[in-house]
């Protein structure tokens, strides 16, 4: 009784401390991946934030930089049109302009009503107006004046949509097109816009670095819009010859702070100098009285609070800067937006992201007391079956070897199946059944010893084949690459036929692996890299050569037939419709260069680095695209 109990008792004891075990060891894996998973559904969230913030950004952005794309337009062909022999004449000047009363200078009242010029085409909407205290009497300053007004008639209409041009000088002038009112008829004949903060910061003695200069905001209410100036002096030999400014638009950046604003988030606008723009909230009303509020005035802690988080925060490559709002509990995710220097600013409450990173954590707390209880049966059911019966088999086998009848072990083996309770005769006989083992590995030794160097030399071969191809695209790799083109390189100086080597790189693949992961990069390079071997012969030869770059060797002197060759594999890459969000063409494509053997090339490092500029060269033209070498 007590031989049938022994092993019974060890088996609960065994029990009791693997389960202890495993208690701990799921208790701590589910605290820590609770843990892991909490934050990394925290930083995805954010990313996917930033992102968010990134694309808003690039709206956000397109008014400013379609603002500045045109006003440089606009000074390439005042300088172009001011630098070349355009000659007006006093009586073309004052065909257009009259002296009022006041001895202003105005553009005649038809140039606004419209009519049709044989030289100019359509004129209307425009008008020009010239301060008394300016004499128009200056021949290039008129010539300046008629210039810019070619110009603000040519592209006043086509750019309403961005905003309201003009061009303005030095001498207190003014161009502009205005099809809703005659400005430049209604404005006072005695205005000073030159000494006004528009004009003024145009000039060369308030703006010395000649910089584009981004004027204070306003909200027009005839129009209901919000509206900004910007302004681009232009120079010539030293001379301030004419600023051409935008009124631009901002109707459509500031609804979308209400109608884009994520839920529970709360997103407005403020200048890096401490002013704030927009703001959905109880602050609008004032704003459009306003156009901008000092945080000073305003006197909101939290606003002011945030203001200062961000100034000293250090915005990313894309200008986004996230900070942690510790003391108001939100997440600041702020994207610089080209222009004026403003911030348009996503207030997340902290909360909001803890809850969805709670959620996801949670799951995984489920599931690690799911998986504890499935190991505690495993655990059960595999002592009961394969512990406490075997040591009962043991215990048997172990009374057999206690009398000394080691043959009855050795050739009996039917005493010592699973069956048996007998724990220490189930070792004895392990035990014996090795010494036996041993025995018969001796007189089998040397058969053995042939056996195994047989297998290690197949093994050997096998390991020198595999250390020649590349782990990850399953070509092969560059110490392929370096042994080949050594050799083809040596067999071509000697006569034999030539051959072209093409390299290939794999575009934007850094912004691939961060836009959609590393893991799904891989796929995506092991994808090019099958899609690079299954296009050429197989006389020809495919090598990762480092990173995102392929080489290519085409042992082939037939230069149709490489280039097609190389052809068919760009648009093979593309053809496989692989999305790729970061690139402009939307989806994965490679840039290649070709280049073929000559005698110009001493070293195989020559060939490679004219074939590396080949691709340089297609990077350069807009990638997804063969350039081969033209030289002969």
């Amino acid at each position: 009784m007590d031989v049938i109990q022994r092993p019974q008792q060890l088996s609960r004891q065994i029990l009791m401390k693997v389960l202890l075990l495993g208690v701990i060891i799921v208790s701590i894996a589910t605290i820590v991946c609770y843990f892991i998973i909490y934050d990394q559904s925290k930083q995805r969230s954010l990313a996917s934030l930033r992102q968010y913030m990134l694309e808003r950004k690039q709206l956000e952005d397109r008014v400013f930089i379609d603002a500045h794309n045109d006003l440089s337009l606009f000074r390439d062909e005042f300088l172009k049109l001011y630098r070349s022999d355009m000659d007006f004449t006093d009586d073309d000047f004052w065909t257009m302009y009259f002296v009022d009363a006041d001895k202003a200078t105005r553009m005649k009242e038809r140039f606004f009503s419209g009519f049709i010029n044989k030289h100019l085409g359509r004129s209307w909407g425009v008008t020009s107006f010239i301060g008394n205290n300016q004499p128009v009497e200056d021949r290039d300053f008129m010539r300046r004046l008629l210039i810019a007004y070619i110009l603000v008639n040519r592209y006043g209409p086509a750019w309403a949509s961005t905003g309201m041009l003009h061009a303005s000088y030095p001498e207190n002038g003014i161009t502009i097109f205005s099809p809703d009112a005659p400005w430049g008829l209604q404005a006072e004949p005695d205005l000073p816009m030159n000494e006004l903060g528009t004009i003024k910061a145009t000039l060369q003695s308030v703006n010395p670095e000649r910089k584009p200069v981004w004027t204070g905001l306003y909200y027009d209410e005839t129009v209901d819009r919000w509206t900004i100036t910007f302004e681009m002096p232009v120079d010539y030999e030293g001379r301030h010859l004419v600023n051409p400014s935008l009124d631009v638009h901002l109707a459509s950046i500031m609804r979308r702070l209400d109608s884009d604003s994520l839920e529970g988030t709360n997103s407005y606008i403020i200048s890096k100098n401490g002013f704030l723009v927009a703001h959905p909230g109880k602050l609008r009303d004032e704003l459009k009285r306003q156009g901008t509020l000092s945080l000073d005035k305003i006197g909101d802690p939290d606003l002011t609070r945030m203001y200062q988080e961000l100034s000293h925060a250090t915005p990313d490559a894309d200008g986004i800067s996230i900070v942690e709002d510790d003391d108001g509990g939100n997440y600041l995710i702020a994207a610089e937006l080209s222009g004026p220097e403003w911030w348009l600013v996503m207030a997340l409450p902290e909360t909001l992201l803890v809850k969805e990173a709670h959620q996801a954590a949670r799951i995984v707390l489920l599931f690690g007391f799911l998986l504890f209880v499935a190991y505690y049966v495993a655990v059960c059911v595999v002592i009961t079956r394969h512990v406490k019966a075997p040591l009962r088999s043991l215990q048997e086998a172990t009374s057999l070897v206690a009398k000394g009848e080691y043959n009855t072990v050795i050739q009996s083996p039917q005493l010592l199946p699973l069956q048996q309770k007998n724990e220490i005769g189930q070792l004895a006989g392990m035990f014996l059944n090795m010494c036996q083992e041993i025995n018969d590995a001796q007189s089998n030794l040397q058969g053995l010893v042939d056996s195994r160097t047989q297998e290690l030399e197949a093994a050997n071969i096998q390991l020198r084949r595999l250390s020649l191809l590349d782990g990850l695209t399953g070509i092969h790799n560059r110490r392929s690459f370096d042994r080949d083109i050594g050799a083809v390189f040596r067999q071509v100086q000697n006569g034999v036929e030539s051959f072209f080597l093409m390299l290939i790189d794999v575009d934007h693949f850094k912004a691939f692996n961060d836009i959609h992961g590393h893991a799904a990069g891989d796929v995506a390079l092991r994808t090019v890299a099958q899609l690079v071997a299954g296009n050429i012969r197989k006389e020809d030869r495919a090598y990762r050569y480092g990173g995102e770059e392929i080489a290519v060797i085409f042992n082939t002197g037939d230069e149709d037939a490489a280039y097609a060759c190389g052809e068919r594999i760009v648009e093979a890459v593309r053809g496989a419709a692989i999305e790729h969000r970061g690139s402009p063409h939307g989806l994965v494509t490679i840039s290649a260069g070709m280049v073929r053997y000559s005698d110009r090339f001493q070293t195989v490092t020559d060939m490679v680095n004219v074939a590396d500029a080949c691709l340089y060269e297609a990077k350069s033209s807009g990638r997804n695209c063969l350039v081969t070498d033209a030289v002969e």
